[in-house]
């Protein structure tokens, strides 16, 4: 996969999340979601930290201060302030070369890399999303196909315990967005 389709899937991975959650309703904030750590407000934070750590990855800064979840979003603005970091992603990713050096929240790695983490850690969180809104939970122009691919190469084993939960094993017949999901350790409510 070249850089630019990376870029480009995680740019759509972006702009279906803002979506989702421009059609999330006020009384859905506090639905449980398949990600333990969140309810829909706190994951919809835990997002925005997200791309906000992404878009120092791409600048160069530190993403130590960078809050796990913001929380000083009011409800009504979640979606929009989501919407406009996106919109903001593309264009700073844009301005590197897949070999160069970046320092992501969980190591130095390519930008090539990098992108690739952010892109899966929004699919699974917009899974998240998706599921706990009742809308639907596949991510678009086969993204998370993509990311199969690459996510064993992305989210090593030391990371599991600390950013990421045990993969999720016997269910089949599901979506490739809900096998990528399994395979950060994140399942529907009520399974297992």
């Amino acid at each position: 996969m070249t850089f630019a389709q990376q870029l480009q899937d995680y740019s759509d991975a972006c702009r279906w999340v803002g979506d989702l959650a421009t059609a999330t309703q006020s009384p859905q904030l506090d639905a449980r979601t398949p990600c333990e750590d969140f309810d829909v407000r706190s994951l919809l934070g835990h997002l925005l930290g997200t791309a906000h750590r992404s878009l120092a990855t791409a600048r160069g800064v530190s993403t130590r201060g960078i809050p796990h979840v913001i929380t000083d979003v009011v409800d009504d603005k979640l979606a929009l302030t989501y919407a406009d970091l996106a919109k903001t992603i593309r264009e700073e990713w844009s301005g590197l070369t897949a070999a160069d050096t970046v320092v992501a929240p969980w190591g130095p790695c390519t930008a090539l890399e990098a992108a690739q983490g952010f892109t899966v850690e929004t699919v699974t969180h917009g899974w998240d999303l998706a599921v706990a809104t009742g809308q639907p939970s596949e991510a678009p122009k086969r993204i998370a196909d993509r990311c199969l691919e690459y996510v064993a190469a992305v989210i090593p084993d030391r990371l599991r315990g600390v950013m990421y939960g045990a993969p999720v094993v016997g269910v089949e017949n599901v979506s490739a967005t809900e096998q990528l999901a399994h395979l950060l350790g994140h399942k529907r409510i009520g399974n297992g």
